[in-house]
């Protein structure tokens, strides 16, 4: 099977550097495997969207020589697909609406977690107003990640029911990821150990619904001197595309030393040796690096 891997920024903001690094990483790692790389917008969520972010995006990994191999793919494109799913779940019985309310959900739960109790499981409920969940009965899911390990998730008991469709109308994270990956033919998965967690309901949802499960690799994420992931909500700065420095940086991130030499050269000429020399077990069971 070819190499197709993926990079899928929200337009929330411009890229930081921990984006960047991610981005690289898996433009790294298709490289290095001879395969495509895509980039998809995930626009699916208006209310935390930037006008002009995801231009933006866009343009800074271009300025940086990250090519991407197709069109890129926004999901806002793709709303019909994402609802034929969704109604497909719920006429097969896989899926129910919900109309509960995060309150309600921790006040089931005493506040001890955002599990999800099961509460309109078995109550009809019409459309409109209303949340869809995924079913998850008893049993373990295993996640196998190429950096973080194999882990069996316990997803009843962890998670529980699983909203692909919000309340709002909207589809959500879980759902549309497991559709696009699917449809574009992603073998392997590179993104920041924060996603790890959601990892177990995507395995879950590709199970349910018949589609492959990606190679995954978690890769640790760049924190700042105070150990908060770098964000928008965290201060972090956007990168500038005018920056030479800053692909030599990343690379240093990622445990590739960039040679006195190299230092200024285009991106082009340092993705390229960097792709020659990318080894993306050297970063095996780290969770955290922490940004200059």
């Amino acid at each position: 099977m070819s190499y197709v891997g993926r990079f899928a920024p929200s337009p929330t903001g411009p890229l930081h550097l921990g984006s960047l690094a991610t981005a690289v990483a898996s433009f790294l790692h298709a490289r290095a495997h001879g395969g495509e790389w895509l980039v998809r917008i995930e626009d699916i969520d208006p209310p935390r969207e930037v006008p002009g972010a995801a231009d933006g995006i866009l343009r800074t990994l271009e300025a940086f020589d990250l090519e991407w191999d197709r069109p890129v793919l926004y999901q806002s494109s793709r709303l019909e697909a994402y609802a034929q799913a969704a109604d497909e779940l719920l006429a097969s019985g896989r899926a129910f609406r919900c109309r509960c309310s995060r309150s309600e959900i921790r006040a089931a739960n005493e506040g001890e977690s955002g599990r999800y109790p099961g509460t309109c499981r078995d109550r009809q409920i019409p459309s409109g107003d209303a949340a869809v969940r995924v079913r998850v009965d008893a049993g373990l899911v295993r996640v196998v990640d190429g950096l973080q390990g194999t882990s069996d998730v316990d997803l009843a008991a962890s998670l529980g029911d699983y909203v692909v469709v919000r309340r709002d109308g909207l589809p959500a994270y879980h759902l549309a990821v497991v559709l696009d990956d699917a449809e574009q033919g992603v073998t392997t998965v590179v993104r920041g150990v924060d996603l790890l967690d959601s990892t177990a309901a995507h395995v879950h949802l590709q199970r349910t619904l018949g589609l492959p499960t990606p190679e995954y690799h978690h890769l640790p994420v760049l924190v700042n001197r105070a150990g908060q992931k770098l964000s928008k909500q965290t201060g972090a700065a956007a990168v500038d595309a005018r920056d030479r420095s800053a692909p030599a940086r990343v690379l240093d991130l990622l445990g590739l030393a960039v040679p006195p030499q190299l230092v200024g050269e285009r991106p082009r000429v340092l993705l390229k040796w960097a792709a020659e020399r990318w080894q993306i077990e050297a970063l095996r069971d780290r969770r955290v690096i922490e940004a200059p």
